[in-house]
């Protein structure tokens, strides 16, 4: 695996390219210099550094390799550890370790890691195709030199005359101007002719117009029965990131004897496919447990967010009681299973569930913002440090592409739902969420 690669490839697009338990490759924008020594202008550019603290995984080296490779995050990030460990070995050593357009990293005496950038590639996409110019001034004192040495001498040349091509030239004219008259005098013919064609081909046509009869019987009725489907409970099948594997999967639906469709584009630009909508929750309920049964373990439901639901509702499902009732707890948890908005305004009554995270353990988290770049992830972080708000901390969920920020996890429901009232009750600019990981 040429691991220099993919580090180069993308420090074209981003400022940050991490290697978990090593470092980072960091890079930042300088303007246009010229040397004053050498009189050379050299274009804006993007210089390179490395910091031996930033380790954490973010996951996007490993998430480019996996794309690149066509294999599953677990393995590229195996990969990644693999050559961590054989990087730490070499230098270890004593070897300077070189990677291509990049620079070269060696250890120093106190076991430091030094990074001394190369320059070979100008990672500034603005400036592609620009490369360092000589100014006037080296040219200029070239051609003094020169001059200082051999003197240049300007003889003024005498011409011969030579009547004879005026004589070639004014035959020339003549012939060009003879050509362009009967030129133009052939296309006026032309012209004329196909005018003459034309009317008498459209007086022909209106003629046959005029004699033709139509007779048009009228086409019988067609009825067609389309059935809508309707109801604001649907029973979510999966979520998929390309259309066409979302239409396959409503096919196999279909096939199968669910009403099966594609319920659109949810938040996180996933393309939906439910099993069925229905009217009420009682009504989508009793299918989501058929279908965990037969079907699939993993289906839940999703209520659209036009329907309010009561907050007396709410605590009666979250009663003490309700954990010695199997029935209703799978209810609960089941009807809140909905992806909501962060700015929707009933976010302390429904809870967000993310499966499948690997960052994190099984448990309610107190989510602050959620966020799909590093560079928006990272700009709320430096603004949560600058307003005082320790601790903060964030998960990386692989299939929806989000990045979760929260400041501490809770091991159960009241715990966290408390936690979320007193935020509410601070000066906190940002709605929060409650977002339960069920691994």
């Amino acid at each position: 695996m040429q691991l220099e690669t993919y580090i180069s490839d993308l420090l074209y697009r981003y400022e940050c390219v991490t290697i978990p338990d090593f470092g980072s490759f960091l890079s930042q924008r300088v303007s246009a210099s010229i040397d004053d020594i050498t009189h050379t202008f050299h274009a804006p550019k993007k210089v390179l550094s490395f910091n031996e603290q930033i380790q954490k995984n973010d996951g996007l080296l490993a998430h480019y390799i996996a794309d690149i490779e066509k294999i599953p995050f677990e393995a590229a990030n195996q990969k990644i550890a693999k050559r961590v460990k054989l990087i730490k070995s070499y230098l270890t050593e004593g070897e300077v370790l070189t990677f291509k357009a990049i620079g070269e990293i060696r250890l120093n005496n106190e076991g430091k890691i030094l990074f001394e950038p190369t320059y070979q590639l100008n990672y500034l996409t603005d400036s592609f195709g620009l490369s360092p110019v000589v100014t006037r001034e080296v040219y200029k004192k070239e051609v003094e030199a020169i001059e200082n040495v051999i003197p240049i001498s300007i003889t003024p040349e005498k011409r011969k005359s030579r009547p004879y091509l005026r004589y070639a030239a004014v035959a020339m004219i003549t012939l060009t101007l003879g050509g362009f008259g009967a030129s133009k005098y052939y296309a006026n013919q032309v012209e004329a002719h196909n005018q003459m064609a034309l009317e008498e081909a459209t007086q022909k046509l209106e003629t046959k117009i005029q004699q033709a009869t139509f007779s048009l019987n009228p086409l019988p009725a067609v009825t067609l029965n389309v059935s809508k489907q309707t109801g604001h409970y649907h029973v979510v099948a999966g979520a998929f990131r390309i259309e066409e594997n979302s239409i396959k999967k409503v096919k196999q639906l279909k096939a199968l004897g669910f009403k099966a469709r594609v319920l659109g584009l949810n938040k996180s630009g996933l393309y939906e496919v439910v099993y069925g909508s229905f009217e009420t929750g009682k009504e989508a309920l009793k299918a989501v447990r058929d279908i965990r049964v037969s079907h699939n373990k993993d289906a839940w439901i999703k209520i659209d967010t036009e329907i309010s639901i009561k907050k007396e509702n709410i605590k009666s499902v979250t009663t003490p009681r309700i954990s010695e009732n199997k029935e209703a707890q799978i209810e609960y948890d089941t009807i809140n299973e909905t992806v909501t908005d962060f700015t929707s305004n009933n976010e302390s009554n429904l809870i967000q569930i993310v499966r499948n995270v690997e960052n994190a353990e099984s448990a309610f988290y107190l989510v602050l913002g959620n966020f799909n770049t590093v560079e928006k992830r990272d700009a709320f972080l430096t603004k949560m440090a600058a307003k005082g708000i320790k601790n903060t901390k964030f998960f990386y969920h692989n299939e929806s592409g989000m990045y979760f920020i929260y400041q501490q996890k809770y091991d159960h429901l009241n715990t966290v739902q408390e936690a979320q009232k007193a935020y509410s009750n601070s000066n906190f600019e940002r709605k929060t969420v409650i977002v339960k990981v069920s691994n």
